[in-house]
């Protein structure tokens, strides 16, 4: 009976420590090994931040948006995309098309 209650201990045990890996690969290591791919071809971009990535930018950026929103003229297509998608212009300036 001691034997059983050992293998199924040791099952559970290598069941959870395949799943922790699961999970630590899926947030971790592949996002670290794209960004090392991209960056090796010539990517930039920013660097990859645990879980949030740039959320925290996107959401600074929509608030300063939303807090200077004033009527923009229709002729001044820079104001009006730069209001629209203000974080996709502002890292395509930062770090270029490609």
């Amino acid at each position: 009976m001691d034997a059983i209650t050992n293998t199924f201990a040791l099952s559970c045990a290598i069941v959870v420590v395949l799943f922790a890996w699961k999970i630590v690969n899926m947030i971790w290591v592949r996002p670290k090994k794209l960004e090392k791919f991209l960056k090796n071809q010539g990517f930039k971009g920013n660097t990859y931040r645990f879980l949030f990535g740039d959320t925290k930018e996107l959401s600074m950026m929509f608030q300063q948006s939303k807090s200077n929103s004033k009527h923009i003229d229709i002729d001044d297509g820079d104001k009006i995309l730069s209001q629209a998608v203000g974080f996709s212009l502002q890292s395509l300036k930062k770090h270029g098309m490609f």
